[in-house]
């Protein structure tokens, strides 16, 4: 089962629990786990089976964009290469601020 472990020189912004979709084929599920941001990387790990199901670079990062799921806030990072990682729960407004504050634009 992989941990996250910060790298030497990386330093930890934010964390908190959340849940991330994925869509397989026609259909979506949605997965619980933690959410890591530091400053060079955005982490996700799925707390059932261990799964790293998000890690991209900052550098990667292309911004992010913020939607509405009946009464839930979506936080959706999109990445260079065209994935799009959407992030559900309840630190979504922190989630919104520590990107910001990392300096990752905030998409319209």
């Amino acid at each position: 089962m992989a941990r996250f472990q910060l790298a030497s020189g990386e330093t930890l912004v934010g964390k908190g629990s959340m849940s991330l979709k994925q869509r397989w084929g026609l259909s979506s599920q949605l997965y619980q786990g933690t959410i890591y941001v530091t400053n060079r990387r955005i982490f996700f790990h799925m707390s059932l089976s261990g799964t790293i199901l998000m890690d991209v670079a900052l550098s990667d990062v292309k911004g992010f964009s913020v939607s509405r799921i009946l009464f839930v806030t979506a936080v959706t990072i999109h990445s260079r290469s065209g994935e799009q990682f959407m992030l559900t729960g309840f630190p979504a407004k922190k989630l919104q601020n520590w990107l910001l504050q990392l300096g990752i634009l905030r998409l319209k």
